[in-house]
């Protein structure tokens, strides 16, 4: 700050207190209003305020300028419009899509049907249960019925077994022609029991 001291001290002698200001605020250079603010806390506080004031203007106008206009565009990212032209593109892709997919699994479903009865599962059973066992591929859902051939062979055979079991257990000595008759009768009970049973067997799981 350059002063002229006699100057300053005939304003302050004329009383006039706003030409006294006047005089000071024209005297300022820069540097002074930062070194007014070290030593002034009063100065601080309102250099403060004044900045607030300002950055709190400009960031409304800034959303008014410009904040629509970016939360318009994130929402046109975020949920594109279609255009006509491109729906119907769209669509067609989809329908394409779809068929191509109706197409493998019917295919898929094919070879799986195919697959279950040359391994032996009867074919009302496989037409109707067929589509709970197909899998990703032709690979998979083969392994899959074989898996389920495997396991419904055990239960069959296990029931054979029990039947025969049943029936040998019927199967009793004794004396006398009568107790010879019924021997023979149950014998031949016994043959036709297995014979059904393999028969049943070989029916449906070759």
């Amino acid at each position: 700050m350059i002063i002229d001291l006699e100057q300053v001290k005939t304003l302050a002698e004329s009383g006039d207190k706003s030409a006294l200001e006047q005089y000071i605020f024209k005297a300022l250079e820069k540097g002074d209003v930062e070194s007014a603010v070290k030593v002034n806390a009063a100065v601080n506080s309102e250099l403060d305020s004044l900045k607030d004031t300002h950055h709190t203007k400009a960031l409304e106008t800034w959303k008014t300028n410009h904040l629509q206009g970016l939360i318009d565009d994130a929402v046109s990212k975020a949920n594109p419009q279609e255009t006509p032209e491109q729906k119907r593109i769209r669509e067609l892709e989809e329908k394409i899509l779809n068929s191509e997919k109706a197409t493998k699994l019917a295919e898929l479903k094919a070879k799986a049907l195919e697959h279950a009865t040359s391994k032996g599962l009867p074919n009302k059973f496989a037409t109707k249960y067929i589509e709970r066992f197909l899998g990703d591929d032709e690979t998979v859902t083969a392994s899959t019925l074989d898996e389920l051939k495997t396991d419904l062979d055990e239960v069959i055979q296990a029931q054979v077994q029990e039947t025969l079991k049943g029936n040998a257990r019927g199967v009793g000595g004794g004396t006398g022609s009568n107790n010879s008759d019924s021997y023979g009768k149950k014998l031949a009970q016994t043959a036709n029991d297995t014979t059904t049973a393999a028969e049943a067997q070989s029916h449906y799981f070759k």
